[in-house]
């Protein structure tokens, strides 16, 4: 397994085999990649330019895709896929941080969520497709995803939500026919609480059976303006690392806003001494040497 730090700052950590840096989250900014981190790119969840062009943000018939939406309930606005100037745009961008960094990772790929886009651009071109409504959206995600393989010339990791089962109908994705232009798939697993690990070890589970490339997996460690009461516990990330690691997968990130609380982190699972004791019988031996290369480093 490989291990991950995973920032909103171009901040390298002690102890992780690499670094992905958020040069364009959700919210929208950008900031410059780094050479020696590999840069990940959220393409249609863009709160800026959905400010700038609300022209852009996907439809449904209960609104648009917007953080305003309750019926969704998201957490950044959300662009139509088919924008023909944003998508040129995008790829214009992203093989220029591909060839500043170590390589691509993408976040929000795909059609916001069940019931969109129902734009006049949308309902045409599926109209002129003469493909069911679901093949013509998985058809969008797919071409696009394959222009930008044509771009990325190192290591393209594709981003997935943790739906193992209806993202074809919500978001145009197929596993299978996006795995050709992946070199790895990311599953993003963040929650603000890992009390229940069952739940996340079934979902590593699943991705593993059904993607046909490497699997990684993103977990939640602290966040932009985050308190650390309302964030998960030490105990709570070892464990549901262990449990997820065991299923088979590939390697876990972990994100945090910068690198001082990924410090803080590994300084705390270095002091659970009892529970990695405990987690010894858990069946991933990965996690718990990786906490050992921390605990030279952090005392």
């Amino acid at each position: 397994m490989k291990f991950g730090a995973y920032l909103f700052k171009p901040e390298r950590v002690n102890g992780f085999d690499f670094h992905l840096f958020r040069v364009k989250p959700e919210v929208g900014r950008r900031q410059p990649p780094q050479p020696d981190m590999y840069s990940n790119v959220a393409i249609f969840g863009d709160n800026v330019t959905a400010r700038e062009h609300p022209e852009w943000v996907s439809q449904s018939e209960y609104g648009p895709a917007l953080r305003t939406n309750d019926r969704y309930n998201f957490r950044w606005d959300i662009l139509c896929h088919t924008v023909p100037e944003f998508r040129e745009e995008m790829l214009k961008y992203i093989a220029e941080v591909d060839r500043a960094s170590l390589g691509v990772w993408l976040n929000s790929i795909h059609f916001a969520d069940h019931g969109h886009c129902i734009c006049p651009r949308c309902k045409e071109k599926w109209k002129k497709s003469g493909l069911s409504w679901y093949e013509w959206r998985k058809k969008e995600v797919t071409d696009y995803i394959a222009q930008i393989r044509d771009v990325v010339k190192k290591e393209l990791v594709i981003g997935l939500l943790p739906d193992p089962v209806c993202s074809y109908e919500r978001f145009g994705i197929d596993f299978d026919a996006l795995a050709p232009y992946a070199d790895a798939f990311n599953v993003v697993m963040f929650s603000k609480s890992y009390a229940t690990p069952w739940y996340w070890e079934m979902l590593c589970m699943a991705f593993k059976k059904l993607l046909k490339k490497p699997v990684y997996i993103s977990l939640y460690v602290f966040g932009p303006g985050d308190d650390y009461r309302e964030v998960p516990s030490p105990s709570e990330l070892l464990t549901v690392s262990v449990r997820c690691g065991r299923t088979g997968i590939d390697g876990i990130l972990y994100l945090a806003d910068s690198a001082s609380q990924l410090v803080d982190f590994q300084k705390a699972a270095v002091d659970k001494v009892e529970l990695r004791q405990k987690l010894k019988s858990y069946g991933c031996p990965e996690v718990l040497e990786l906490v050992e290369r921390w605990e030279k480093i952090v005392k």
